[in-house]
């Protein structure tokens, strides 16, 4: 028999950097008994806490766009200085990646656009609020390619439920892009399934703006075939 596998769930705070503006983590906070490990929550649900944008960007003018995963920021800092009237969050899991971004991001001296350090699924099902958020860019995440890694990958159900929750109502647009074949067609079933969900331009649309992030540059010399769809959630 099958028994039910349980995943605990830890309290997770949210924390500008104290070093480098603009970052902020959103990390496991750490048990009391054992500071290597993280602290579940007391009554195993998931830790939400009530939660302002104005808190990351204090001046937002309620336009505030999501990139899911800005590796070192070249997409970020080129899209977010085209559009100082929008708001953009950016995010990495590993912390060396997002300082190199919120570095860049510097460079160009944006007041609009910040970075995340932490898990984005979190953060969208503990802390965004419902219909806060105008658009999405999830540009060449990291495949797992191999069958025993799928369970990492991010575009499944319970992200996209997050993503239609916290989307503003109207057409709201989802942009994807990726080299890895099979990923796509992973991905573009499950956008194909989810409810409210239509692809618009199914693998050919061109770089969102123009604008290609540095493993696409990379990609592209290198002669890999470049899937790009354009997705909307309508609700």
């Amino acid at each position: 028999m099958n028994s039910e596998v349980i995943v605990p769930e830890f309290y997770r705070d949210l924390a500008a950097d104290k070093n480098l503006n603009g970052l902020w983590h959103f990390t496991h906070r750490r048990s009391a008994d054992d500071p290597k490990k993280p602290e579940r929550t007391v009554d195993g649900l998931a830790h939400k806490e009530a939660f302002d944008w104005k808190e990351i960007f204090p001046n937002h003018n309620d336009c505030i766009e999501i990139e899911v995963g800005s590796g070192r920021g070249a997409f970020l800092a080129e899209y977010g200085n085209r559009h100082p009237e929008k708001f953009i969050l950016g995010s990495e899991w590993d912390y060396t990646w997002a300082a190199f971004a919120m570095r860049k991001i510097l460079k160009n001296t944006l007041g609009n656009t910040a970075m995340l350090r932490g898990d984005i699924f979190y953060f969208l099902r503990d802390r965004v609020p419902d219909n806060s958020v105008d658009a999405f860019h999830m540009y060449f995440p990291d495949p797992w390619p191999k069958e025993r890694h799928h369970k990492n990958r991010l575009l499944k159900p319970d992200f996209l439920k997050e993503v239609a929750r916290t989307l503003k109502p109207g057409k709201r647009n989802f942009f994807w892009g990726t080299d890895h074949k099979e990923y796509n067609e992973w991905a573009l079933e499950y956008f194909d399934a989810f409810p409210g969900c239509t692809v618009t331009q199914r693998n050919e649309a061109e770089p969102t703006e123009g604008i290609m992030t540095g493993f696409e540059v990379k990609y592209r010399k290198e002669g890999r075939p470049i899937y790009r769809s354009v997705i909307v959630f309508e609700k």
